[in-house]
């Protein structure tokens, strides 16, 4: 018997434990002698005790979830308020010049964007305040195009081409935002920058790629 001990090992019960789920109805009185150490104190607690903190360890992270998932929907919600102001401002336009006024008041107004600017590589059919026409002479108005393609909106790290180009402003910009604009091809983008990491490379882009597509829309004739 004692040298059929010495040859059980702690997997072989832990194996027969899993393959015998019943054991402990069979033998429930184990369960009140057993003990284990508590995970993070060491001492020994009853199996019961151990159960209880693993329960409750699972009930904090169910309430860290609803929060984390309340926090995410509260934001969502405030930024769709956001994107129907923009749209109606849009749509209530007269002009394509207001609707242009109207797209660099809402950045700064109501999504609070601390530079921006609304960028062409096409020649419009009409001028218009605000929006300022780029060529692709310039290495870092070439690759900016290259990097776009119609509904993907581009956030990350600001290039260093991009800042005098783009913002005119002497803040130096750490982040940007880039909404393509054009359904078929590129025409055009909305660029945003901000000061610290806001337009981080995992930001989210849903909201951004409805903006850009309201904002083509509501631009399209002018490059017709």
């Amino acid at each position: 018997m004692s040298s059929l001990i010495n040859d059980l090992h702690a997997e072989d019960v832990a194996e027969y434990l899993n393959h015998n789920r019943q054991f402990f109805h069979v033998f429930p009185s184990l369960l009140g002698e057993l003990s284990i150490p508590h995970p993070k104190t060491g001492e020994e607690i009853s199996l019961l005790e151990r159960q209880v903190h693993h329960l409750r360890h699972q009930r904090d992270q169910l309430q860290t979830e609803v929060a984390t998932l309340k926090d995410v929907a509260g934001e969502n919600g405030q930024l769709l308020h956001k994107v129907y102001e923009l749209s109606y401002r849009l749509l209530a336009a007269n002009t394509d010049a207001e609707a242009v006024s109207e797209i660099y008041t809402a950045m700064k107004e109501v999504f609070e964007v601390e530079a921006m600017t609304l960028v062409s590589w096409e020649m419009p059919k009409a001028l218009v305040p605000g929006l300022h026409q780029l060529g692709l002479s310039q290495q870092w108005s070439q690759s900016l195009k290259n990097a776009l393609q119609p509904g993907e909106p581009k956030c990350g790290f600001l290039e260093s081409g991009w800042q005098e180009g783009l913002f005119q402003t002497d803040l130096p910009m750490q982040t940007v935002c880039i909404m393509p604009l054009g359904q078929s091809r590129v025409w055009g983008a909305l660029a945003l920058g901000a000061s610290n990491e806001r337009f981080h490379p995992e930001l989210g882009t849903y909201f951004l790629n409805v903006m850009g597509q309201m904002i083509s829309a509501r631009l399209a004739r002018l490059f017709a």
